[in-house]
């Protein structure tokens, strides 16, 4: 029986405030539990749907963590999401080690505010297999529900880290910066470097100032129509396939 503490718990994790004092997260449906119940992520409790009996016997197989089986209303109530009928789950958020780059190419993004647009990125890193992200200081939170639903369970593979953009690129000067800007290099004919860090901006303003004006490339996705912009994962998806094709050649 979920008990008055643990709901209250669930319902804080709501908020930013209450994952940051909890150091926990939700995470919420059907896609999202069986990658997690898949990961290293240590779950305090899953809270499922009572008629979903295929799933809980699968989650209850793989888990030693608490199963709470609850009606679809009750689910509901306790969830972020607009619709969710099947159940949550309640997990540690991890503690990395210090962040160190282990790949050639890493995804820096640089004040990306839209949670859908960051569990998008994070979802496309996953697919093209990049293990890591490196985000500004004012990027959306990783642990934000919205991110996490939207990344379909690909939060489990990705290791991030929040830092100041213009220390973090000074420390790895040896790294060329590439930022995806509106005025540079046709990315189809653009030679990629050994290796570089990838920078995405702000959904509306795009790369700082302060770090475009010491990027060390610039590329472009060319236009063929009429569009003022493209959304920010879009653009990330086409710019790393770009590059994965270009890896390949």
């Amino acid at each position: 029986m979920l008990t008055n503490k643990q709901i209250k718990l669930i319902n804080s994790l709501h908020s930013k405030k209450g994952r940051k004092e909890n150091d926990l997260f939700l995470v919420e449906g059907e896609k999202s539990l069986l990658e997690l119940i898949k990961s290293d992520f240590i779950v305090e409790f899953f809270v499922l749907n009572e008629v979903e009996v295929a799933l809980n016997d699968q989650i209850s197989l793989t888990t030693n963590a608490p199963v709470y089986l609850l009606d679809t209303e009750s689910i509901q109530k306790l969830s972020t999401l607009v619709n969710n009928q099947i159940g949550l789950a309640v997990v540690q958020q991890k503690q990395f080690s210090p962040f160190k780059i282990n790949d050639c190419y890493t995804i820096v993004l640089d004040g990306i505010r839209d949670p859908g647009n960051l569990g998008t990125i994070i979802r496309i890193c996953d697919w093209y297999g990049f293990k890591q992200l490196v985000l500004s200081e004012d990027c959306t939170e990783f642990y934000n529900p919205k991110v996490i639903s939207a990344t379909m369970g690909s939060f489990s593979r990705i290791e991030f880290t929040y830092v100041d953009l213009g220390s973090f690129f000074k420390e790895h000067s040896d790294i060329k910066t590439i930022g995806a800007v509106l005025n540079g290099e046709n990315i189809h004919h653009y030679q990629f470097p050994e290796k570089g860090f990838i920078i995405l901006g702000n959904e509306s303003n795009g790369i700082r100032k302060e770090l475009l004006e010491n990027l060390d490339e610039r590329i472009t996705i060319p236009s063929f129509g009429s569009a003022e912009s493209l959304n920010v994962g879009i653009s990330t998806a086409i710019i790393i396939d770009n590059l994965k094709r270009f890896l390949l050649l």
